[in-house]
């Protein structure tokens, strides 16, 4: 019984990293430890509301590393690909496979 319950702790924990948490009154107490926090850990800081989770506060380089990669589920970008593939495919720059293992070639 002893090993579920430690592998099962085990698990979630490795599976969930834990965040620094504040309270929205800490952060309008102390609002300049609260964004030190978030620049030096560059991790999410969450800002918890009578016990429960509420926003979540990234450093700046952070939240541009999160939003400067185009999106893959993006449709503007999906749509510049399937261009780029069409375009490859007509210029003679494609190569049509004959079976799934050539991808590996």
């Amino acid at each position: 019984m002893t090993f579920d319950v430690t592998y099962a702790l085990t698990y979630n924990v490795s599976m969930f990293p834990i965040h620094k948490t504040f309270s929205i009154r800490d952060l309008q107490r102390r609002y300049r430890e609260v964004i030190e926090t978030a620049k030096q850990s560059q991790d999410a800081v969450v800002l918890i509301n009578k016990s429960v989770p509420e926003a979540v506060l990234l450093d700046k380089q952070t939240y541009d590393e999160l939003v400067r990669d185009e999106y893959i589920y993006d449709e503007p970008y999906l749509l510049k690909l399937i261009k780029q593939a069409k375009s490859s495919y007509i210029s003679g720059k494609a190569k049509k496979l004959q079976s799934w293992d050539e991808l590996d070639a």
